[in-house]
């Protein structure tokens, strides 16, 4: 009878190469993709540094930017933890989307260094969600590298509302004064958007 030693058990561990990585699969919503650890991992540390952002806006007395950067923080720590079609899905588009209109509106009030850093940013962001889209519908694993580089982009847009010197006057507010990069950033996104829903799907 033949025996197997460990040294034999090695060998044929290290001729058949490393184990494959375990993936999470998603439900038929989403079959086209599965979401290997190292995506998970990079998403869950970048949706943590909403709650940094949500940290500094509070310090600077942005009690309102530093709500809704805390709820998006943390809908979408809670989505990426277990990512796939569920509430938890909804409520974090729910969240961002709440966010970003908050944003886009105190963003009104930002002028000088801190607007062009802000508005630049936040439309960086938003083209680096539009890419990690398009990716992830041609199963490219790098979606997830764009989508976490949004989620600093993001963020980099939230600090400089929050130290902006008049960004939290937009709370005591309601009218937002005349701002020509805003106004033109807006123009944009409302652009790219309709081109996304009317005329991309019928290409």
């Amino acid at each position: 009878r033949h025996r197997f030693s460990m040294a034999d058990s090695s060998s044929q561990v290290a001729a058949a190469g490393p184990a494959p990585e375990k993936r999470l699969r998603t439900s038929k919503s989403y079959g086209h993709l599965t979401f290997p650890r190292w995506q998970i991992r990079l998403l869950l540390g970048s949706s943590a540094c909403f709650l940094l952002s949500s940290a500094t806006a509070l310090a600077h007395g942005a009690r309102g930017l530093s709500l809704v950067l805390a709820v998006a923080g943390l809908a979408s720590l809670n989505y990426w933890r277990a990512p796939g079609p569920s509430f938890r899905r909804d409520a974090d588009i729910a969240a961002a989307a709440c966010a970003l209109v908050y944003c886009l509106y105190a963003g009104f009030w930002l002028h000088g260094v801190t607007g062009v850093v802000g508005w630049s940013s936040l439309l960086s962001g938003l083209a680096c969600f539009r890419r990690s889209w398009t990716l992830s519908l041609g199963k490219d694993d790098s979606w997830a590298v764009y989508h976490a580089g949004a989620h600093a982009l993001s963020n980099v847009a939230a600090v400089a509302l929050a130290t902006g010197v008049d960004a939290t006057m937009a709370v005591a507010s309601y009218y937002p004064p005349r701002n020509t990069l805003a106004e033109l950033s807006v123009c944009s996104i409302l652009a790219h958007a309709a081109y996304d829903v009317l005329v991309l799907p019928r290409l």
